[in-house]
């Protein structure tokens, strides 16, 4: 067996932040809670766990030090619960699950027992409630009855209440219920009053049927019919543009629910034979069978970009995703599951989830405004070199270990001999990407100035280095504009800044609705999962920009879709102090932080106690309040 203390170490490059959130959640303690492990030693101890997936001890020494030698150059990091748990001998290291939910009260039991095992683990659990019976409909056995997906919404919700994620973070959780379902009504608005469900992010799973009757030119719009999920016989119609309508209410509000494309996502169903695919996981960007999960990392595009030659080092960039790609379907290799369906499922079909962190910071690198067709241009590229290199790196493991077992019923069968059922993926990277010292996914810069507060109450100042080195260059720098921008102004209205700088630093808000879809369907296109993407708009935005949005995302491709007005939450993950952006809850306060653009939002809702945001969830390791963004 490979030791850790074989693998050469090198520095790693760390940010004061990423140093702090390795030292608060990530590093190994002891007994008294001290921290016992360097980020170096963190690494290692993944890279020499991960390896063990290998044949050999020569061949594991070998992919220990490569592993170890692309995650020290920050080119590429796992998700969190792989590099919090490998090499430890507790917990899982897969992030995304998805458990089924049948119309018995006793599989709705076994599966509540199912996420507190995953959960506990370390893992986020998807759900989709659309087998349920409509309330008011008991689901009889001999132990009793319940009934309702939101009843069993709110009980999965308590369930994750009593779990702390692998002693890290609050349990997440996806909810999703068809839009055909008889309670679907009842679901769009479950979250309504801001503190139901609160561990849960809620989706209406469509389907292109429904969009079609939503765009129908009939005055009223098409009506759909609502259907009995046990056996399929109509319970009642709905006007299909006016339930789209009243789905875009409830986001513009409350940011819930978000709409996944169910047909979209089986059109790319690498395994129909074994079933449909009707949930994903909390953050939506890997759709998954029941009892599947998935293996998810990201590569830091920002660290490919050659100065010199102004362009992207593209070859660098293909080995790394060659390394990247071996190490995750190692993480399924050495993965313990919490229960055996798990094991079985991960294991049949092998899928990882390849993605990508700091695209934005590689456009501002590049020169290159976020809303422009230049930057989709290369959007695009990034996006088929990744798929291309990860598919080629795939294929060799098939040949060199062996296709996925259920490869011969796959959509592959007597094609490519791929190691992996799916490769890629976008997901969010949240705390990985503090790690990293990238922007988060490929969303556009949040803000230029702001602060960052950890659970402990902790300030964490963060500048956007690249801007500042940009405004002294260009002569437009001064503290008042950073201040200010801190304290939620918008670039866009400072005369004394060029307008070249304004358009290539424009952030989320600053950026138009159809740039963030068109952006997230150009890495769709060539991407086998799904892709985590929030079109956050301004505080003005309007019901009617909402549904824009939906139906482009529709059209264009997207397998789901999210919004988030500015404001719109009592709690959020980003506000700015002061300005135009702070909110003000039902009772007129200000939500927003005295001391700047905080990932903490606001106090704990259930107790008052300080709470953090990490990976898109707002933690409070208080009382166990969660709610995932």
């Amino acid at each position: 067996m490979v030791a850790t203390s074989e693998v050469r170490i090198s520095p790693i490059a760390l940010t004061g932040n990423a140093r702090t959130v390795l030292e608060r959640r990530y590093l190994l303690r002891d007994a008294s809670a001290a921290v016992v492990e360097t980020a170096e030693g963190m690494l290692a101890r993944v890279a020499v766990a991960v390896a063990a997936g290998e044949a050999t001890e020569e061949t594991r020494r070998i992919w220990a030090q490569r592993f170890y030698d692309e995650m020290a150059a920050l080119r590429f990091l796992p998700n969190s619960p792989t590099l919090m748990n490998a090499g430890t001998g507790r917990g899982t290291l897969a992030a995304c699950f998805v458990l089924p939910v049948e119309d018995t009260l006793e599989s709705i039991m076994s599966t509540a027992e199912a996420t507190a095992m995953v959960q506990k683990y370390g893992g986020g659990t998807g759900f989709s409630f659309s087998r349920l019976r409509g309330i008011g409909e008991p689901i009889a056995t001999t132990h009793g009855s319940a009934c309702g997906p939101v009843s069993v919404l709110c009980h999965y919700d308590d369930v994750s209440r009593l779990v702390t994620q692998g002693g890290k973070r609050e349990g997440a959780n996806m909810g999703i219920l068809r839009v055909d379902h008889p309670d679907v009504r009842a679901f769009i608005h479950a979250k309504d009053d801001g503190v139901t469900a609160t561990r849960f992010n809620i989706s209406i799973g469509v389907t292109d049927e429904f969009m079609a009757a939503a765009a129908s030119n009939d005055a009223a719009g098409a009506e759909i019919v609502l259907r009995d999920p046990r056996d399929g016989t109509p319970r009642g119609t709905a006007d299909a543009r006016a339930l789209l309508d009243e789905i875009a209410q409830a986001a513009w509000r409350t940011g819930d629910p978000g709409l996944v494309f169910l047909d979209t996502i089986n059109r790319t169903n690498p395994t129909p034979a074994l079933g449909t695919i009707e949930a994903t996981n909390p953050c939506g960007e890997v759709p998954l069978l029941p009892w599947e999960a998935c293996t998810l990392g990201s590569v830091h595009l920002a660290r490919f970009w050659d100065a010199a030659q102004r362009d992207v080092d593209w070859a660098a960039l293909g080995a790394t995703v060659a390394v990247a790609t071996r190490f995750l379907d190692d993480v399924v290799e050495v993965n313990e599951f919490p229960v055996p369906q798990i094991t079985e499922a991960a294991r049949g079909n092998r899928k990882i989830g390849l993605g990508v962190m700091g695209f934005a910071d590689l456009l501002i690198a590049a020169g290159i405004p976020y809303a422009s067709e230049e930057a989709l241009a290369l959007a695009h590229r990034l996006a088929s070199t990744i798929a291309e290199a990860a598919d080629a790196a795939s294929a060799a493991l098939g040949a060199e270990k062996g296709v996925f077992p259920n490869w011969a019923r796959s959509v592959y069968g007597g094609g490519p001999r791929y190691r992996n059922a799916t490769r890629t993926c976008i997901a969010p990277t949240g705390t990985i990407a503090i790690i990293a010292g990238a922007s988060s996914g490929i969303e556009p810069l949040f803000s230029l100035a702001h602060y960052r507060r950890m659970g402990d109450g902790t300030l964490l100042p963060e500048v956007s280095g690249v801007f500042q080195r940009a405004a002294h260059a260009g002569g437009f720098a001064s503290d008042d504009l950073f201040e200010d921008l801190a304290h939620g102004d918008r670039l866009a209205d400072r005369e004394e800044v060029p307008p070249e700088a304004r358009r290539l630093f424009a952030t989320a808000h600053e950026i138009a609705p159809a740039w963030h879809v068109r952006m997230q369907a150009a890495f769709q296109e060539h991407t086998d999962l799904a892709v985590s993407k929030t079109v956050n708009l301004p505080r003005e935005a309007t019901v009617r920009d909402v549904l824009e949005v939906y139906t482009l995302a529709h059209r264009l491709g997207c397998k789901g879709v999210t919004v988030y007005r500015d404001g719109s939450r009592a709690v959020q993950v980003l506000a700015h102090a002061g300005g135009a952006s702070a909110a003000l809850d039902a009772g007129g306060r200000d939500r927003a932080d005295e001391a700047g653009l905080l990932e903490q939002g606001a106090p704990c809702p259930d107790c008052g106690e300080q709470a953090a945001y990490l990976d898109r969830c707002l933690i409070c390791d208080s009382c166990g309040y969660s709610e995932c963004a």
